[in-house]
């Protein structure tokens, strides 16, 4: 590993995270790649050469052996250096997706304009549907409804919209250690 990679260096943690924050954490940035392998069919070798792009393969190797889009995540629990390099793998990659997550964040506007359901917009019926079919895959196919699922699978579109920005690591990073502060409320099963 280099001596100083900026992007990592830029990710500043104030006090330390307990167990609980962690593994909150961690389910998310699974969600976020499950995201970003849905919209792009990004799979573990393009993953792989990311993250030896910013020279940051050897922090990540222990989940990049375990990403698979087809089974059950088994890596559960990310060390700080751990999330902080996923999450500059994940702004990498939101940055070279920013056009299609824009395009599909228009598809989303305009049904919401023409009070259509995205699923009703072809393409982001393909990105909802392959979320779903990833994320059942990797985290349990009981684990949400269909609208829930609908709903997670919309709100990380967003978000990967601010994670793709010069400085999108810096707004993860951030959304994370807040997020992880709050209480835990699970989504309604419907």
């Amino acid at each position: 590993m280099p001596a100083s990679i900026p992007k990592l260096d830029d990710l500043l943690l104030n006090s330390q995270l307990e167990s609980s924050q962690l593994a909150q954490i961690s389910t998310e940035l699974n969600e976020i790649a499950t995201a970003i392998a849905a919209l792009t069919q990004i799979d573990r070798v393009e993953l792989a050469r990311t993250a030896q792009d910013l020279q940051i393969e050897s922090i990540v190797s222990d989940w990049l052996d375990d990403w698979s889009l087809d089974r059950p995540a088994k890596y559960k629990h990310f060390t700080i250096q751990q999330i902080r390099a996923l999450v500059t793998i994940f702004n990498q990659l939101a940055g070279q997706s920013q056009a299609t997550i824009r395009q599909h964040l228009n598809y989303w506007h305009q049904t919401i304009e023409y009070e259509q359901l995205p699923i009703q917009s072809p393409a982001l019926a393909d990105y909802i549907n392959n979320f779903i079919t990833i994320y059942q895959a990797r985290f349990g196919r009981d684990t949400h409804s269909f609208e829930t699922l609908s709903t997670i699978a919309l709100n990380l579109l967003l978000g990967l919209l601010f994670y793709s920005s010069p400085n999108g690591h810096h707004r993860l990073w951030t959304a994370l250690l807040q997020r992880s502060h709050r209480p835990i409320v699970p989504p309604t099963a419907s």
